[in-house]
């Protein structure tokens, strides 16, 4: 089997995963959270699924994968910055949705490779920087926040690897670095996630 299949498989394995686990969450606490979360990871699964078992799927997929899935994550954090607020001082909940306007500009920019990429690089980056901050006040008192600190070191070197050198050093054949790093990263938060969910539920 081509490296990258199994980079395919490990990949598919590790958002299907996250995407299965959380939306078993939504469906236990009925959190728009979760389910956000639950959607973002599916839009990234299915163009490595389709790359797996269809090779010759468009790339087409894979830039509108991570747009829509990098879009929904943004409004699963909007979620997260409201929950993180006592009630009286919440925004409304269906300002929540409104990253999903991007959608209507996406047919714009998909043909334009600098744009696109310009685009997805300040959305990730930008999404990045949010998790850190929210993640960071929320959990700074908690046991076991070593897991999302290492969590989120991975999926920041993933992130500065791909678009500050493997990208721009245009290396195509070591951007599985990054996109194990990403797996890697995301589930380690996500198990700390479920489990921190659970033990809030079961207190």
């Amino acid at each position: 089997m081509e490296p990258d299949k199994w980079v395919d498989i490990v990949l598919s394995f590790s958002f299907g995963t996250a995407s299965v686990l959380l939306f078993k969450l939504y469906l236990k606490n009925r959190s728009l959270l979760e389910l956000y979360f639950s959607l973002a990871a599916l839009a990234i699964t299915i163009p490595y699924l389709f790359d797996l078992f269809l090779p010759q799927s468009p790339r087409l997929l894979f830039h509108w994968g991570k747009l829509v899935a990098i879009t929904i994550y943004i409004s699963g954090l909007l979620v997260l910055i409201r929950e993180s607020k006592p009630v009286f001082a919440r925004f409304p909940l269906y300002l929540t949705a409104l990253p999903f306007i991007s959608f209507l500009f996406f047919p714009l920019i998909i043909d334009s490779i600098v744009i696109k990429d310009l685009i997805n690089a300040v959305y990730q980056g930008g999404a990045l920087v949010v998790t850190v901050l929210v993640f960071t006040v929320n959990n700074a008192r908690r046991e076991r926040r070593r897991y999302y600190i290492i969590g989120l070191a991975m999926v920041s070197a993933a992130y500065l690897g791909y678009w500050l050198y493997f990208g721009r050093a245009n290396r195509p054949d070591l951007i599985w670095i990054s996109e194990i790093l990403l797996a890697g990263g995301i589930l380690v938060m996500l198990f700390r996630f479920i489990k921190g969910k659970n033990f809030l539920n079961n207190s």
